[in-house]
């Protein structure tokens, strides 16, 4: 990935990205649960206290696994695409008869069930970091729209995919701005690793954070 670098307010620097606190480490956006080996170069990091960084690894380790599991249908790991996931329902026996535990059969295929408020820690978690990294913002507060669903089965994936048209412009000096500036005034999608992840984050206006991890499961989340 490009490592474009921040020209904003140092007022701005210094605070965990998820809470505001005194960040005592860093975390790579997005987090490498979602990643596999070789990883891009120049990852984004942004400052995070101990206390974020620790509590969301869990829930992550869950969604990337929970998300192999439904493109498997199985939670067995021989049966799972991704190594890294494997390795981790290997390791975790809690973590794997969770995920056998929630997945039934029935006429119309196999299902999985979820644990909502995990998901949804994941990607508001993601998208401050990404707001953070290419807007130069802090979102306060809970965002005002969180929208997760499988990308299949999105209704207006068109409008989902297509880059929203917007007057207002980013923070000046943030990657954002520098994007807009070289790609003609466009946002656009942000390929971290194909296959793995990919986002979209832009003012319109508000904060808008738009992510699909594995082409499989979609986000959308906006801040006003």
């Amino acid at each position: 990935m490009d490592q474009l670098r921040l020209f904003i307010d140092e007022r701005l620097l210094g605070r965990c990205t998820y809470c505001g606190g005194v960040p005592g480490t860093r975390d790579h956006v997005p987090s490498k649960a979602f990643l596999d080996r070789r990883y891009p170069d120049n990852l984004p990091v942004v400052d995070a206290c101990t206390s974020c960084n620790e509590s969301f690894s869990k829930d992550e380790e869950y969604v990337a696994s929970l998300i192999e599991c439904v493109l498997a249908g199985s939670a067995d790991p021989s049966a799972v695409q991704r190594r890294k996931i494997a390795r981790v329902l290997n390791h975790s026996h809690a973590l794997r008869a969770r995920l056998d535990k929630a997945r039934t059969v029935s006429g119309d295929g196999i299902a999985f069930g979820i644990e909502p408020d995990r998901v949804k820690n994941v990607v508001v978690k993601l998208a401050r970091g990404h707001a953070w990294v290419e807007l130069a913002e802090l979102p306060e507060g809970l965002p005002s729209h969180v929208l997760v669903v499988p990308l299949p089965l999105l209704d207006d994936r068109e409008r989902f995919e297509e880059p929203p048209q917007t007057g207002v412009w980013p923070e000046v000096g943030s990657r954002s701005m520098r994007r807009l500036a070289m790609n003609g005034g466009m946002a656009d999608w942000i390929i971290v690793q194909p296959d793995r992840y990919r986002y979209l984050a832009t003012v319109a206006p508000g904060i808008l954070v738009r992510l699909v991890i594995r082409e499989y499961l979609a986000a959308e989340i906006v801040w006003t």
